[in-house]
């Protein structure tokens, strides 16, 4: 009986940790895709799961970016500060098939004009 019951519990356990994992990644986020433009950065919040940047494009348009995780980028030398509000970015974004500029979007490069700093990730499986 207790073998039954743990075996429940470990099943029930597995179910609540994918269903999490796939509440903030979503299925149909092409990175392979991508949409690159030019903005400038508005906001930035250091919040989990992701770091979210908010570019406005030149044609008016704020584009939301998921970035990494808090820690990922501490790993790779990046902290707050880092990027400032007012920053000329250029970006690559994975996107949506056939929704390019309407959600959320995953960074895939990023490149500040005024000192040449950037960052990039090479997508998984491109």
């Amino acid at each position: 009986m207790n073998r039954a019951l743990l075996s429940l519990l470990a099943s029930a356990t597995t179910l609540g940790v994918s269903t999490q994992a796939f509440a903030h990644h979503p299925a149909k986020m092409e990175r392979c895709e991508s949409y690159e433009f030019t903005g400038q950065l508005e906001r930035i919040e250091w919040r989990r799961p992701h770091v979210e940047l908010f570019v406005r494009a030149e044609d008016g348009v704020t584009h939301e970016l998921t970035w990494l995780a808090i820690n990922q980028l501490e790993i790779a030398g990046i902290r707050q500060g880092t990027l400032q509000i007012g920053d000329e970015l250029t970006v690559i974004v994975g996107i949506r098939p056939n929704d390019i500029v309407e959600r959320r979007m995953l960074l895939n490069y990023l490149h500040r004009d005024r000192d040449d700093w950037g960052w990039t990730e090479t997508p998984q499986g491109c």
